[in-house]
C-alpha cells in the first residue's frame, strides 16, 4: 500500500494535477488539521518595479517576495513553496508598448508546463497612468493578461494600484480610482481574485512618521513597505488555501471596528468547519498539520 493524501476541494481555491485542499472539519479531532493533496505552492509574483521591489533611485531592490515566502514557510513549514518573482522597471500594462501580456504569455509557454504555477499576483497600471493612459483602456489590457494564467486554472489574485502621490500631481483626478474601482469589481469566475493594497497601504492617510517609514518616494517602497505588503499577500495567500482569514494585531491596515469584525467573522467561519484554533496557530507562526491517509 501507498501514502496517498485525502482532500476535497473547496471554493476559490484550484491548483493544477488535482492539487486541491479544504480544511477539513473533525469535530472529534484535538488540534486543527489540513488535508492536502499538495505539498507545494508555486507562486508567481508579477508586475512592475513595485513588484521587482525598487528603492532608493535603484540602489536597493527588495522584492516583497521576500517577506511573502517567509510567512508562508511560517504558516505551512512541511509545504514546498517557491516563488517566481517576475517584476520589470517601468514596464506598462498596455501592449504596444507595454510587455505584460508578451511576458505572461512567454511563463505560461516556457515555465508553467514544466512546474505549474498554483498562485500569480498581478500588480500592474501605475506606469500606465503615469503615461496619461485611460482606465478603462487598461482594464481592458489587464483583462488579457489574466486571461493567460486563469486559462491554465492558476488562481489569480489581482492587486489594486497603490497611490501615485508626485508632486507635482501628473496623473489626472479620479483615473486611479476608476481604475482600481474596474480592478476590484471585476467578475473573473472562482479562480479570480482582488486585494484592495491601495487601501491596506495609503500614503497621504499615514501619519508621516510612518509614511516616511513605509514609503519611498511617493510611488515605490522602502524595504520596510516591501515586507508589509508581502505579509498583506501572505495572509490572503493563506485566506485562499485554507478559507481562514488572518488578522495582524500591529499593521497599518487593520485598525478597531474593522478588525472587529473580522474577528467576528472569523469566529463563524471557524465555527462551520469546527477548527477554532487554526487561527491562532497561522497567526503565531505555527503553521497547521498537514496530515495524509493511509490508501
Amino acid at each position: 500500500m501507498f501514502s496517498k493524501p485525502v482532500a476535497t476541494a473547496t471554493a476559490g481555491t484550484h491548483f493544477r494535477d488535482a492539487s486541491f485542499l479544504e480544511v477539513v472539519s473533525q469535530q472529534r479531532m484535538k488540534k486543527p488539521v489540513i488535508m492536502i493533496m499538495t505539498k507545494s505552492l508555486h507562486i508567481l509574483c508579477f508586475g512592475d518595479s513595485l513588484t521587482h521591489g525598487y528603492s532608493k533611485m535603484g540602489a536597493l531592490y527588495h522584492p516583497y517576495s521576500i517577506a511573502l515566502q517567509a510567512s508562508l514557510e511560517k504558516a505551512f513549514p512541511t509545504m514546498n513553496i517557491t516563488i517566481d518573482e517576475q517584476g520589470q522597471n517601468g514596464d506598462q500594462v498596455t501592449s504596444p508598448p507595454g510587455g505584460f501580456l508578451p511576458r505572461m504569455d512567454i511563463l505560461y509557454e516556457e515555465v508553467h508546463p514544466t512546474d505549474p504555477y498554483t498562485h500569480a499576483i498581478i500588480l500592474g497600471g501605475t506606469n500606465d497612468l503615469t503615461q496619461k493612459r485611460l482606465p478603462s483602456d487598461i482594464y481592458k489590457s489587464l483583462q488579457l493578461v489574466w486571461d493567460i494564467p486563469l486559462g491554465y486554472n492558476t488562481t489569480v489574485l489581482s492587486l489594486t494600484v497603490p497611490e501615485i502621490a508626485l508632486d507635482p500631481p501628473i496623473v489626472p483626478n479620479g483615473r486611479l480610482d476608476k481604475l482600481n474601482s474596474k480592478i476590484l469589481n471585476h467578475k473573473g469566475g472562482d479562480n479570480f481574485h482582488t486585494l484592495d493594497l491601495h487601501s491596506k497601504v495609503p500614503y497621504w492617510d499615514l501619519p508621516e512618521a510612518r509614511r516616511k517609514e513605509i514609503w519611498d518616494d511617493g510611488v515605490h517602497f522602502t524595504a520596510k513597505g516591501y515586507d508589509l505588503i508581502g505579509n498583506i499577500l501572505a495572509d490572503k495567500i493563506i485566506n485562499l488555501v485554507t478559507g481562514v482569514v488572518t488578522v495582524p494585531e500591529n499593521n497599518v491596515w487593520v485598525h478597531g471596528s474593522e478588525k472587529e469584525e473580522l474577528k467576528r467573522d472569523n469566529v463563524m467561519k471557524m465555527r462551520e468547519v469546527g477548527f477554532g484554533a487554526i487561527r491562532k496557530r497561522l497567526r503565531s507562526g505555527r503553521g497547521v498539520e498537514i496530515v495524509e491517509a493511509e490508501g
